[in-house]
């Protein structure tokens, strides 16, 4: 072996000379055999080292830039979780907004619910906050997967889903009731006033509401544009039941005497007149009773007429509003002046026989835009809307 070995040196490593000339003079270098292996021998290592180094230099730099890569990845996923949450939000806010705009119509409508519809069937949310607390300022970078807050923000997500399906179920029973309640109400008016002849009043004091009174204050109106029409219209059919009954009300829904104190001893329309037995027209009603019983003004207005007039004896004419007036003829004493402003059961004189009549009672009329209708009619056709 150490011949072989030493028969492969001496024929591939050889000695070898250099020859190297310096300022005139050649000098002569042996490169022995050994120094050739040891030369080689660094020259490999050298190279090795070098080629070892290399790769791990990549290894590392490709490494860095998976990781730069990775990280890179999660920040566009994150970037997508903010917008979806963001979107979410918003529409949870825009959703929020709607439901809190319906609360604000219903309670308004609540509110100003006449007397005669029943609020007791209506329920109510009183508060309406947003079960979801995550604002854009509450996301973070996600260092580690967090299961948990992902799980809190997916429920919390569910639940306004459901209380938003709730109360939106809840108004829209709520609307559902108070249309039906409004149309009965309302088309229960309408055919009363229909039966007494007071369409024309009616619309004479729609028009009249048209226009713009003392009123005022700040203004404070609903977003309609997240409000459903058909909401709205119910809102609307209020609005004009109110102004239906603010009609009513100012209308002679009484007698203007207490029932135990008065007898009907002549009606309405065609008779024979007490004093020449001819056929006449009466243009109210005559109710009997006690000598200076006291009269009622059957509803507000204003004294148009106050004093002696021919027939009538003593006689009051009050005007009220809608073109509504009412006549009290025979009475034994009168307790107001002309321009006087009148209240509702007030006592405006005491019962008489004045003028032409053949014992002490009451002639009572009243006029719609200067037409006798039947003060009965009336009385009982209104008092089935009370």
């Amino acid at each position: 072996m150490p011949v072989f070995i030493k028969s492969f040196f001496h024929k591939h490593f050889p000695a070898r000379q250099l020859l190297i000339r310096q300022n005139g003079e050649v000098k002569h270098v042996v490169l022995a055999p050994w120094l050739q292996v040891s030369v080689l021998t660094i020259l490999f290592i050298a190279i090795a080292w070098i080629s070892v180094s290399s790769i791990r230099v990549y290894m590392q730099t490709h490494q860095i830039s998976h990781i730069e890569q990775t990280q890179l990845d999660k920040q566009v996923q994150w970037q997508q979780k903010v917008k979806q949450q963001q979107a979410r939000y918003a529409l949870q806010q825009e959703q929020l907004a709607e439901l809190e705009q319906k609360q604000a119509l219903l309670q308004g409508m609540i509110e100003s619910l006449p007397a005669s519809l029943s609020k007791d069937a209506i329920k109510l949310e009183d508060q309406l906050g947003s079960p979801v607390n995550e604002s854009e300022s509450g996301f973070h970078e996600p260092l580690e997967e967090d299961k948990t807050q992902n799980k809190h923000v997916q429920n919390s997500l569910t639940s306004f889903e459901q209380r938003y399906i709730m109360l939106n179920q809840q108004y829209d029973t709520n609307f559902t009731l108070l249309a039906a309640q409004i149309n009965q109400r309302h088309d229960a008016i309408l055919e009363i006033l229909q039966d007494t002849g007071l369409e024309n009043a009616l619309a004479q004091h729609l028009a009249l509401s048209m226009q713009t009174t003392a009123q005022g204050g700040p203004l404070d109106i609903l977003d309609e544009s997240k409000i459903p029409s058909n909401f709205l219209a119910i809102a609307d059919k209020l609005l004009l039941l109110n102004q239906l009954e603010s009609f009513l009300t100012a209308l002679p829904n009484t007698l203007p005497l207490p029932a135990a104190k008065y007898y009907i001893s002549s009606n309405f329309g065609l008779r024979k007149d007490p004093m020449n037995h001819r056929r006449a027209f009466h243009k109210g009603i005559d109710l009997a009773g006690w000598h200076k019983t006291e009269i009622f003004a059957p509803a507000d207005g204003t004294v148009r007429r106050a004093g002696r007039n021919g027939g009538y004896g003593n006689f009051i004419e009050l005007e009220h509003k809608n073109g509504v007036v009412t006549r009290f003829g025979h009475l034994n004493k009168i307790n107001v002046k002309k321009g006087q402003a009148i209240t509702k059961h007030d006592v405006i004189g005491l019962m008489g026989s004045t003028g032409r009549s053949t014992s002490t009672h009451l002639h009572y009329e009243v006029l719609i835009d200067d037409k006798p209708v039947n003060p009965l009619k009336i009385t009982k056709a209104l008092s089935r809307v009370w």
